[in-house]
């Protein structure tokens, strides 16, 4: 038997953007878009491998083309979900199953509207997450609260593939049961999701990347 993957991303890509009104993902974010920032942190950080969860009709447009070429283009593949309308959930299940063929130590779930995440903290919890032994998940947080990024035991992935609708993994922190890790991190900032307009006009107004 080969050996096994260390941590492998599911990258949250299939959203339909619902409150923004337009494909998040494309929208510019200096010279790049949203949702290739975090994409291209995800193929140059100590992640083994990305799988990018996409919509059906995706083109992908939103990726620029250094991504498409080598060393990068080995380094992540799409899965489509043809379930995206029905929540989070689905997509998260669809990357899981793709990611679980690949025999990983852990699996990584990052969103594509979190352009501000940096590098860093993706490189920081893949270290601490394959320093510890039998750890159910290893999640980011502020202020004591878990935010993506997550990174989950291939363990957790029964009860991940029991989740329903738009809530995604967030469902799992509410059992008294499970133990995990957090590692606290100091900047709110690192972890804001572009969802509305207003939304995307703070990140225009805050001048990262621009």
């Amino acid at each position: 038997m080969r050996d096994k993957c260390g941590v492998i991303a599911v990258y949250l890509a299939a959203g339909k953007s619902r409150r923004m009104g337009v494909n998040k993902l494309a929208l510019p974010f200096g010279k790049k878009t949203i949702g290739h920032s975090v994409l291209e942190k995800a193929v140059n950080s100590k992640l083994d491998y990305t799988i990018v969860v996409k919509r059906e009709e995706d083109a992908l447009d939103w990726i620029d083309d250094p991504l498409f070429a080598p060393p990068f283009r080995e380094r992540w593949k799409t899965v489509e979900c043809r379930e995206a309308d029905k929540g989070q959930a689905h997509s998260l299940q669809s990357g899981l199953l793709a990611a679980m063929e690949m025999e990983p130590k852990g699996i990584m779930v990052l969103l594509a509207d979190q352009p501000l995440l940096p590098l860093g903290i993706i490189n920081d919890l893949v270290s601490r997450y394959l320093q510890q032994d039998h750890v159910p998940f290893l999640a980011a947080s502020f202020q004591g609260i878990p935010r993506p990024p997550i990174i989950f035991s291939p363990q957790m992935v029964p009860e991940l593939l029991e989740l329903e609708g738009d809530t995604g993994a967030r469902q799992l922190f509410k059992k008294k049961e499970l133990t995990g890790m957090l590692v606290d991190y100091e900047n709110e900032a690192d972890f804001f999701d572009v969802d509305t307009k207003n939304d995307y006009q703070w990140l225009k107004g805050c001048g990262h990347g621009w």
